[in-house]
């Protein structure tokens, strides 16, 4: 999530400039923020339950679902469940605070973070006796690490076993200057290749991310430190799986004896003073819980498809068109591509420059609504404006940038009356397929008001062949038709009121 969060602005920012890439910023982090929060609001009293019934693996798992929210990211949601309205210039103040604060929190987080680790790794030294090395590889060979890119230090600045560094090859296990057993190193070492195996520094810097995304919920700051006890809790059930009472007595003490940091992203063998009570009983009385893969996969489809329902809607403008715009067809683009003829062009370009319209977060298709698409004839090209439900897209097919809108109270009934869709006609053949549809005309006084491109007498059918024979089918049925053949060629006209819809094709034989 942070790195597609990151490579989506860094890209906007580059190439569409750093106001666009604000207001993606906001679109993105906006339905993230509410969901992370909402999301770790009901983990949090639910965790003691949690923890209770189900393995600590499956809990620390359940801390990390929201890395997945880049999911619903990738295309767009149908309708926003609720629309929140604000106005512009507060909205983008609470922006710029909490921007500021994001940048500051995380900041702060990987600064500490390589502080600790250059504290930590100043005077540190490189393990070289043989009888720490041959434990070391023992559990290496046990956990099936065949070529291992960390490196095993000592250091005086540590209390406690830990591992620190995120990426491979900057990753160092790090033993304080004191006697171990060969016992306590199996324990040791069992437990940190847990911790470097699932990259839980990593899984650390996530939750850190999620913090300072909502730095000011405070409920983010107690999420952040019950996660790390759970991360820990998880470990130490992994490597107790087969441990017989004995040897859980070792881990016990061993952990109780090691008390130290943890600071930035490390983790490390030492519990909390808050946690320690409850992670020893774990340890000494773990009880049969269930392995929660069914509740992981419930609340991975829930937390996927539940993402970016809520919109925001900020600041009001009016619709600027071009000086001289003119509509020059207009079409509904649906599965049937039906036609759409303008009853009153004036009345609809009033209507358009009457439209309140807001900014808006989040991306959604509207597939379900009513939608119109103009073409319209502008000084520099064509500009297209898409209506679909309450929303506007500005596309020129020119040199100038998209935009697109949420509209407040459009009147679909009144647009529908401007804006009426012409019957479809259908011919069906063994596969089915459209006659290409020629132009419309107004019977009043002959005038085309849609005019296609293709060519009259253009084959149809697969890979242009001509079939022995077809039906035509009408679709609503017209008042009255007529077809006229000259050859292959046949054209077909449909009466429907007050407009005539002329269709041309080349077949062999009519039914």
């Amino acid at each position: 999530l942070p790195l597609w969060l990151f490579m989506i602005l860094g890209l906007a920012a580059w190439q569409e400039g750093w106001r666009m890439a604000a207001e993606l910023a906001l679109s993105l982090c906006f339905p993230l923020f509410l969901h992370i929060c909402l999301y770790y609001a009901l983990l949090l009293p639910a965790l003691p339950w949690l923890r209770r019934h189900f393995s600590a693996r499956a809990c620390a798992m359940l801390w990390l679902l929201p890395n997945y929210l880049y999911l619903w990211g990738r295309s767009p949601l149908p309708r926003p469940l609720l629309v929140l309205r604000c106005n512009e210039r507060l909205l983008w103040a609470l922006f710029v605070l909490w921007a500021v604060g994001f940048v500051l929190v995380l900041g702060y987080y990987i600064l500490s973070h390589l502080l600790f680790r250059r504290r930590l790794l100043r005077e540190a030294e490189e393990v070289r006796d043989r009888p720490t090395l041959a434990v070391l590889e023992a559990e290496l060979e046990r956990a099936a690490v065949k070529k291992p890119r960390f490196r095993l230090l000592r250091s005086a600045a540590v209390a406690t076993p830990l591992s620190i560094g995120l990426f491979a090859r900057s990753v160092r296990l790090v033993l304080p200057q004191r006697p171990y057993s060969e016992a306590e190193l199996q324990l040791i070492f069992r437990h940190e290749l847990v911790h470097i195996g699932r990259e839980d520094a990593w899984s650390k810097f996530f939750l850190c991310f999620c913090t300072a995304l909502c730095w000011f919920n405070p409920l983010m700051w107690r999420a952040m430190s019950r996660s790390a006890e759970d991360m820990e809790l998880s470990c130490d059930e992994t490597v107790l799986l087969e441990a017989d009472e004995e040897e859980r007595r070792r881990y016990a003490e061993l952990i109780l004896n090691a008390a130290g940091d943890d600071r930035g992203f490390s983790t490390c063998l030492s519990a909390s003073a808050k946690a320690l009570r409850y992670r020893l009983q774990s340890i000494m009385r773990p009880g049969r819980r269930r392995s929660g893969a069914l509740l992981i996969a419930v609340l991975f489809f829930s937390l996927s498809m539940s993402g970016g329902y809520v919109a925001l809607a900020y600041g009001e403008e009016g619709l600027t068109l071009p000086e001289g715009a003119a509509l020059r067809y207009a079409s509904n683009e649906d599965f049937l591509d039906r036609t759409v003829v303008c009853t009153d062009e004036a009345a609809l370009m009033t209507y358009l420059h009457s439209l309140p319209l807001r900014r808006s977060t989040g991306s959604y298709s509207y597939d379900d609504a009513i939608q119109r698409t103009l073409h319209l004839d502008v000084p520099r090209g064509t500009l297209v404006l898409r209506l679909q439900g309450n929303s506007l897209r500005y596309i020129p097919l020119y040199d100038a940038p998209q935009q697109s809108w949420y509209m407040d109270g459009v009147d679909w009934a009144y647009l529908e009356m401007l804006l009426p869709v012409l019957p479809a006609m259908y011919v069906e053949t063994f596969h089915d397929y459209s006659p290409p549809l020629r132009e419309i005309r107004r019977l009043s006084d002959g005038a085309v008001v849609y005019r296609s491109d293709r060519d009259e007498g253009e084959p149809h059918g697969i890979f242009q062949s001509r079939m022995e024979d077809f039906t035509l089918r009408f679709d609503p049925q017209p008042e009255r038709h007529e077809i006229v053949t000259e050859g292959t060629h046949h054209t077909v006209t449909a009466y429907y009121g007050d407009y005539a819809a002329v269709f041309c094709f080349s077949h062999e034989k009519i039914e």
